[in-house]
């Protein structure tokens, strides 16, 4: 389709030079009649208005034709730009796939001797797999009538173990999920509201995904997944499948 587009804009661009080619014979043609007919002087006047009217026609002519060629280059490159999207998606997509399985996390889940190491070693592979840079689980409480969710394992957080971080239900983008029990994907997360520390220095991530992890319809708790490049479609699939997983798990405990 592309190239079919190409090829009309080259024939489009040889008429056009065609065309001012004519333009400048057929100036050339009408104003040499006078002298071929051996008319006297006089006939400027009369021969002034076709020249008017011809001017005027070929200068319309060739800005139409001119202003053609421009839009179809236009719609050339942006064709272009589409195809090129297209295809970096769908490389992106195909690759994601290769790269996540959600057996490595079933596997995960079912070796865990305990609650604590089955969240730990199920994020761990989730986030392994996705090279995440932080990963987060939260599970259900409720205290005086209140429904909270409060961090139980990390991944590459910067919080040491005996830190306690709690989220009423609505409260901040993890409350939100867990009161909506529904997906949250931020992909313009503001500088310095997530920080990933290391030996090397501080970094921020730029996408960050929320999940609900829901047993019967009911949230018992929240996956948050931190990443420094795009989530794609099948990795928050992904994701969501894995926090089913676990929340089964959990659920069973």
């Amino acid at each position: 389709m592309i190239q079919l587009a190409k090829d009309r804009y080259k024939i489009g661009l040889v008429m056009a030079t065609l065309f001012f080619f004519g333009i400048i014979i057929s100036i050339y043609t009408i104003y040499s009649v006078p002298h071929e007919l051996s008319l006297g002087s006089g006939y400027e006047s009369s021969f002034g208005k076709v020249y008017i009217a011809l001017a005027a026609t070929f200068i319309l002519g060739g800005v139409t034709i001119w202003n053609a060629l421009q839009y179809r280059n236009e719609v050339i490159v942006y064709r272009e730009k589409q195809a090129e999207a297209a295809t970096s998606e769908r490389d992106a997509s195909q690759s994601s796939q290769t790269t996540i399985s959600l057996e490595n996390v079933r596997t995960s889940i079912s070796q865990a001797k305990d609650r604590r190491q089955m969240l730990h070693t199920g994020l761990h592979a989730i986030c392994k797999q996705l090279e995440a840079g932080q990963g987060a689980i939260y599970l259900s409480k409720v205290e005086n009538n209140i429904r909270k969710v409060e961090l139980q394992s990390g991944y590459a957080l910067s919080i040491g173990e005996s830190a306690t971080i709690v989220f009423e239900y609505g409260e901040g983008l993890i409350g939100q999920s867990a009161a909506g029990a529904k997906t949250v994907y931020v992909d313009e997360v503001p500088e310095g509201y997530i920080k990933i520390i290391s030996g090397l220095g501080s970094a921020s991530p730029r996408f960050l995904l929320i999940v609900p992890m829901k047993r019967n319809d009911q949230v018992i708790g929240v996956m948050e997944i931190a990443s420094f490049t795009a989530i794609t479609e099948d990795q928050r699939k992904f994701v969501e499948e894995s926090a089913q997983l676990i929340a089964d798990a959990v659920a069973e405990e």
